[in-house]
């Protein structure tokens, strides 16, 4: 088995609570899933409580898998486009969107407008009309002072700082929620609203050639799991909220082709500062 060397990346996290926060992110180093169908790598990550007790319990472990030399292909004509997600904040004259959000993706948009409640719209233009399954997403949003200090922040959607419940929208619908912003005594007036969507809609199968007898290019997925919860991934974000503990990684991938790959971990508290994050165990090496 070869040796795991572990390097520190900084990463600037865009909610963390009251105050900026600057994590610690561990990076994997480079993996690589061997040729072979079936073939998986299995990792072993333990999140604890922080030495430094303003920090205190792990909340969630953050998870990032990251394809090296990933590049990216034309699908074929006949290939079904995929599903969409579009946002829009607006406040008075303002606005800001971020479009064409795929499945298994996240994206951020902000808006500075001040305090007053600022209209989230979500739609799915760009999304093939004859797909009939409804998409899946959630929202998480922090009002912000011009330091970037959290300031009031309140909403039907859910609370600031906090991602909702899982929601869905059919292709050709729009959904839209208001947030409203207002002044912090201690961090003084918002000067803006920042918004990140997730958009978890399973991605479409992409079958094979027919005229071909090569093996067929594909992602590697990731599934991370602690005690009876998991999420998958393929290459976006994901929080998976188990506290302090053990937390198992799997990647995998759904060609006999090997791949090289890495990833990026951290502990984080419900206010995502940073708890402490194991070093990396390797338990199984395809």
């Amino acid at each position: 088995m070869r040796k795991i060397t572990q390097k520190l990346i900084w990463s600037l996290l865009v909610f963390g609570g009251s105050l900026p926060q600057i994590v610690f992110g561990l990076d994997s180093d480079t993996q690589t899933l061997t040729a072979g169908t079936g073939a998986v790598d299995f990792f072993e990550i333990t999140c604890s409580k922080s030495s430094d007790k303003s920090v205190g319990d792990t909340d969630h472990l953050n998870f990032k898998l990251i394809e090296n030399n990933a590049s990216s292909q034309t699908p074929p004509p006949d290939q079904t486009p995929p599903q969409l997600l579009n946002a829009t904040l607006t406040r008075l004259k303002l606005s800001s969107k971020i479009t064409n959000i795929t499945a298994g993706t996240n994206n951020n948009l902000s808006l500075k407008g001040g305090n007053g409640a600022y209209t989230l719209s979500v739609d799915t233009v760009g999304t093939n009309s004859t797909i009939k399954t409804a998409q899946k997403y959630a929202i998480q949003y922090q009002c912000v002072n011009a330091a970037g200090n959290a300031t009031n922040g309140a909403s039907t959607l859910t609370k600031q700082n906090i991602l909702s419940a899982a929601k869905t929208l059919a292709n050709g619908k729009t959904a839209k929620y208001v947030i409203n912003c207002s002044k912090n005594s201690t961090s003084g007036n918002t000067d803006s609203v920042k918004v990140t969507l997730f958009n978890n809609t399973a991605p479409l199968a992409v079958l094979p050639s027919s005229n071909t007898e090569n093996a067929v290019t594909g992602t590697l997925s990731a599934q991370v799991v602690s005690g009876i919860k998991a999420k998958n991934t393929i290459g976006a974000n994901i929080d998976l909220q188990n506290g302090n503990g053990m937390y198992n990684v799997m990647v995998s991938s759904p060609t006999n082709a090997a791949k090289s790959y890495h990833f990026e971990y951290t502990c984080l508290n419900s206010a995502n500062a940073p708890t402490q994050t194991s070093l990396l165990k390797k338990l199984q090496d395809n």
